[in-house]
């Protein structure tokens, strides 16, 4: 029971579906892609993570918020989901924590629908794919109609926007190197997690934060040792510039470049492969990967929504990875030059970290080449 004065939630999908329950965080009503993600821990690494921009984001966890909010877990300056579903939100508040997840969620505008059946959405979405939905949150009296929110998910196209464009960094910036001697990355920002950067700098790299507007000349006049692509939202190829970026990258450079998630469907695209829109995506801490040349399983994070096609793949590139859940690409690497890529998230943050080592990779090519 819904007691007078308490903010109510109803979320509306595209098809008619319509699920009410409390509201949270602030009042607002937004439209956007209806996923889900499947970790028990990293609920501000998942909602700081800029490859939700323009989502509707269901934790599967059942309880969400219980330690709170902070700066040491933040991936990105803001909350990234347009909205976010739980089944019960938390007003946890551990040591580290600066205040709860119901705050921060009110103070950055974002909506959040509680006191439902996580368990119901989740299956809604594997089973009809990522939905057009609209979230609306507040004052019942105040709440569009049913109807209006249906109209508004089902006009609603998330391969329409650039979502890079609204959350790569605007201008160049410059980390310096913590290690004299190790190598200058250039990190090309489609959305990047703030881990990416972290873990460049932990082992001592200078670092170029680079916008995703940049082209591939101004790249190179910066004169990285490494290229690193990185992750973010929306569909790979409703960039076109991005694509063309790091084609000329790879044909006019002989340092190494590693894609990470979207910059992996990026370096796919640039080489002549496809993409495809997946059908609910892979959003989470425990996506098993195999190497097939070793054999070697890891557990990784990822957040995804669109694949490679595995017969798209160039001559010139292998499959060095696949899922072990839908067999799905999940890696790809160059023949014969130090040029690769992931679809998971090797910084991990939230998540496990055997493929951690992926970014040492990336230096100690960057100092293979330089000798």
């Amino acid at each position: 029971m819904i007691s007078k004065g308490t903010m109510v939630g109803v979320l509306v999908t595209a098809d008619g579906t319509v699920v009410q329950g409390e509201g949270a965080g602030a009042p607002n009503t937004v439209t956007g892609e209806l996923v889900f993600q499947t970790g028990m821990v990293g609920y501000q690494e998942a909602l700081t993570d800029p490859s939700y921009g323009g989502q509707l984001l269901i934790f599967t966890y059942p309880l969400v918020g219980n330690y709170g909010t902070g700066l040491f877990a933040e991936q990105s300056a803001r909350i990234q989901p347009l909205g976010a579903i739980v089944s019960r939100l938390m007003e946890g508040h551990d040591r580290r924590a600066t205040e709860q997840l119901d705050e921060a969620l009110r103070e950055q505008g974002v909506p959040a629908l509680k006191g439902v059946d996580t368990r119901f959405l989740t299956r809604l979405v594997r089973s009809h794919g990522a939905l057009p939905a609209t979230l609306a949150v507040g004052a019942r009296e105040e709440l569009p109609d049913i109807e209006e929110l249906r109209r508004l998910a089902a006009s609603f196209d998330y391969g329409a926007t650039d979502y890079v464009a609204r959350c790569s960094t605007p201008q160049l910036l410059w980390h310096p190197p913590t290690r004299p001697e190790a190598p200058r990355v250039a990190l090309i920002d489609y959305g990047a997690k703030t881990a990416m950067l972290e873990k460049l700098q932990e082992q001592g790299a200078g670092v170029w934060v680079v916008p995703a507007s940049m082209g591939a000349e101004e790249v190179l006049a910066l004169q990285p040792e490494g290229i690193l692509l990185s992750n973010g939202p929306g569909d790979p190829t409703r960039i076109g510039y991005a694509i063309e970026t790091v084609g000329k990258l790879v044909e006019q450079s002989r340092v190494p470049v590693f894609g990470i998630c979207l910059g992996h469907q990026l370096l796919a695209l640039a080489a002549g492969g496809r993409t495809s829109k997946m059908r609910f995506g892979h959003r989470g801490i425990n996506q098993p990967v195999i190497e097939i040349a070793t054999g070697r399983v890891s557990i990784t994070t990822q957040n995804h929504g669109y694949v490679v096609d595995p017969d798209s793949v160039p001559p010139d590139y292998i499959i060095t990875h696949t899922n072990l859940n839908d067999g799905t690409v999940e890696g790809i690497a160059h023949r014969e030059r130090p040029v690769w890529g992931a679809q998971w998230h090797p910084e991990a943050h939230p998540g496990p970290t055997d493929t951690n080592g992926l970014i040492s990779s990336l230096l100690a090519a960057a100092e293979e080449a330089r000798a």
